[in-house]
């Protein structure tokens, strides 16, 4: 048996914060794939089991009679394998920028994966109930319920115009200008920002943006775009600009990227299954 489904948040509230939902339950099994850089960041539910995180690669055992567990993962720069062994059963919720910070209790590290027992997003209990609920139905309007009771809304200006316009601006943005002219302050506070609710930096932030634009172009449109033509809608220089950025972000050509990677669910979830 295998499961994978992607689902939207019903609740008006959370769909500010949160992207969207998955549910990947499979039999026992060996998988492993690659998660390209993405904005988003996410927490992973496993119903028992346990990781073992070296850099770059998340190793997730599955444990009989194992507690639940719960993994943070940040902003990617980076390609970040997971490998799973044994049988699945995950619920994942992928927050948009600024999402995940209006439901912690606490400020933490914004640019590390951690995992519990020293993450703990949703108590233990809760877990214990959302795992043992057999309609998969139920699972998003429970989740909802209690993610509406944590949601403790923090604003910052400098972040979410920074986002807005980073994300909507049909030009390239340059960082001095974003922070001295559009938002009034020294280029040093807003890296400040960023590292603090983002983990990242705005001129990394912006080139996976960017990166992410051209994906959507690439998948989304029902007319398959040449290189040139991928590199001049997502806002680079110029094809070998777009080329040499792939390769950064990915280790691949575009043409390998694209030939290699596939789209899961109904949402952006892009992984290169490797195992």
């Amino acid at each position: 048996m295998r499961i994978f489904e992607t689902i939207k948040p019903t609740n008006k509230l959370l769909e500010k914060y949160i992207s969207y939902y998955y549910i990947d339950i499979a039999d026992d099994y060996f998988n492993e794939y690659i998660c390209y850089p993405h904005i988003n960041n996410t927490v992973s539910l496993y119903k028992s089991h346990t990781i073992n995180y070296v850099v770059g690669n998340s190793i997730i055992n599955f444990e009989k009679g194992g507690s639940p567990l719960q993994i943070f993962t940040p902003l990617r720069e980076k390609l970040l394998k997971v490998t799973q062994h044994g049988p699945v059963h995950k619920i994942g919720i992928v927050f948009k920028p600024f999402g995940i910070n209006q439901f912690l209790a606490s400020e933490m590290e914004m640019n590390k994966i951690v995992a519990s027992p020293s993450f703990m997003f949703f108590e233990a209990k809760f877990l214990h109930l959302l795992f043992s609920e057999n309609n998969l139905a139920n699972i998003v309007p429970a989740m909802e319920e209690q993610l509406t009771k944590m949601l403790r809304p923090i604003e910052n200006f400098y972040i979410e115009k920074a986002l807005e316009i980073l994300h909507n601006t049909a030009n390239e943005t340059n960082i001095d200008k974003l922070a001295a002219t559009d938002l009034g302050i020294s280029r040093k506070h807003l890296q400040r920002l960023f590292n603090k609710f983002l983990g990242t930096t705005p001129q990394k932030y912006k080139a996976i943006v960017r990166f992410r634009k051209l994906m959507n172009h690439q998948f989304n449109d029902e007319q398959q775009h040449n290189l040139t033509s991928l590199s001049h809608q997502a806002h680079y220089t110029d094809q070998s600009h777009f080329i040499k950025t792939c390769k950064q972000l990915t280790g691949l050509t575009p043409a390998n990227f694209f030939k290699k990677g596939k789209i899961i669910g109904s949402e952006d979830t892009f992984w290169n299954f490797t195992g």
